[in-house]
């Protein structure tokens, strides 16, 4: 049974308590409290961190509960009897205050999207510290403030409005839960900071780099922007081995290497395929001009196979037990000439550790392909910069859980709903995602306007239909948790 926000903070509150009784008298002894932890912030003391201001009003904001709720549609919902996914129009803030009630340390996986701070994306999230700042950043340009003192300003808003979501999103999150956050030049190194301070830097994985345009715009006079980054942090990293692509096409793989050791592999019989014409081959030196290579004993070739042990002494890149492996795991081996050099070929490879540059090469699309793709779905460019589903698609496969949990409290147009979707539909998985997005409004005289989407949340509604409806057109789940379908909410009062 999921506990209530209260009954956690209350949880935490006694812990504190055990510590440190004398320190919860009626009114709580503040002395005694600063001397429970002084040993942790010496007085005065000063500690590393990032500071702005309306920094103290954003972290009451992440503790305040929220006073709204949220209200069931069904009948804008798509299969709610069968569907675990929801989509929640309305603030985010409110939304993952609510939420930590049913899902607090459940989410496995979160990719978000926010505004990228470019100056005048972010103020749509109306809290109140940022509307205080905005109001004083208006009444300040009154008094001529230069360029470096509005971005202040600028960057403090974009920091206040991501930090006390950045908060509750980790506490939704399972231990070994794993966090993306794309961004662009512009935050990039305050989110680092805020990301650290948040989730702990012992707790930071990468920052990945992600191609987003093979064509970039020639605007700039110093640089063209080819790549976008995508922060990752687990909420506590764990030995895990993050999972990338896995080769497909079948190598032939040489086994000697001239900075190894020598040392001698016996190749069982029945298992080394070659060209040699069936025959008994002595024992003596053969190899190549590169590599010495001893055969030891005696062997023999019958029928494209050596039917004996063959016993060689090399440089090699393999011990015995890793040779006896692959032979387990159905590895062909080859020693096709006289000249007794070994290879193998796998016939399926382990999964490599993504590297952290992503484009083409491991399967990612970029803005341009992904702005098609979504014009092509609805008929109409109805939203500027989407980001691909095959980026989400590899970023999930990562730490994949197939019976887990996603969420993206920036959905915009949806991509994440439409990742998670058509990974269920290829692997037959249970993944649900969770999407928040606000009702904002569509610039006037826009072609989303012109295309009656009055709201950005009306369009990430309509490509999850979309989806849904291309997708019922082949082999998919109608039942169980990943069942296709959402549950709509909106944040009410």
């Amino acid at each position: 049974m999921a506990l209530s926000v209260s009954e956690i903070t209350n949880a935490l509150f006694e812990k504190i308590r055990a510590l440190g009784p004398d320190a919860f008298d009626d009114p709580v002894n503040s002395a005694a409290l600063k001397s429970l932890i002084k040993d942790h912030f010496q007085e005065g003391e000063e500690r590393f961190e990032l500071s702005w201001p309306g920094k103290n009003l954003c972290m009451k904001a992440a503790a305040n509960p929220s006073e709204r709720s949220l209200k069931a549609y069904l009948e804008e919902s798509s299969n709610w009897d069968n569907t675990h996914n929801i989509l929640i129009e309305g603030d985010n803030l409110d939304a993952l205050k609510i939420l930590q009630q049913d899902f607090y340390g459940k989410i496995k996986t979160i990719y978000i999207d926010p505004p990228y701070n470019t100056g005048n994306n972010f103020f749509t999230y109306a809290d109140n510290f940022s509307e205080k700042q905005n109001r004083a950043l208006q009444k300040n340009n009154n008094k001529s403030l230069d360029a470096t003192e509005k971005n202040w300003y600028l960057h403090a808003g974009w920091l206040s409005m991501m930090y006390p979501r950045l908060v509750l999103a980790r506490k939704l999150m399972s231990d070994n839960g794993v966090i993306f956050i794309s961004i662009d030049d512009n935050e990039v190194a305050h989110l680092k900071l805020i990301m650290d301070e948040i989730f702990g830097h012992d707790n930071y994985i990468d920052i990945f780099c992600w191609t987003k345009s093979e064509t970039p715009a020639n605007l700039s006079k110093k640089s063209k922007k080819v790549v976008e980054y995508i922060l990752c942090y687990q909420k506590s990293k764990s030995p895990e081995k993050f999972k990338g692509i896995r080769k497909k096409s079948i190598s032939s793989n040489g086994l000697l290497n001239q900075s190894n050791r020598v040392n001698t592999l016996v190749f069982p019989p029945d298992v080394v395929r070659t060209k040699i014409p069936g025959q008994v081959i002595k024992k003596g030196i053969y190899g190549t001009d590169k590599y010495h290579i001893e055969l030891l004993e005696d062997t023999e070739v019958r029928n494209d196979r050596f039917i004996l042990p063959v016993v060689l002494k090399a440089k090699f890149k393999w011990t015995q037990p890793k040779l006896d492996s692959e032979v387990s795991r159905g590895t062909l081996l080859n020693i096709p000439t006289l000249r007794f050099s070994p290879s193998y070929e796998r016939m399926e490879y382990d999964a490599e550790v993504p590297p952290n540059l992503i484009n083409y090469k491991v399967g990612v699309e970029t803005n341009e392909t992904a702005g098609n793709e979504l014009a092509g779905l609805f008929g109409a460019k109805v939203f500027d910069f989407p980001k691909p589903p095959s980026l989400i698609k590899y970023l999930l496969g990562f730490s994949d859980d197939p019976d887990g949990f996603v969420l993206d409290f920036f959905a915009g147009s949806g991509s994440t709903a439409q990742a998670v979707l058509e990974m269920n539909a290829k692997d037959n998985g249970n993944r649900k995602f969770i999407c928040v997005q606000l009702d904002e409004k569509t610039p006037e005289n826009s072609v989303a306007r012109k295309n009656g989407f009055d709201t950005i949340s009306q369009i990430t509604k309509k490509r999850i239909e979309i989806v849904l409806q291309n997708l019922s057109n082949g082999e998919f789940r109608v039942s169980g948790k990943g069942a296709p379908g959402f549950r709509f909410y909106r944040i009410e009062n």
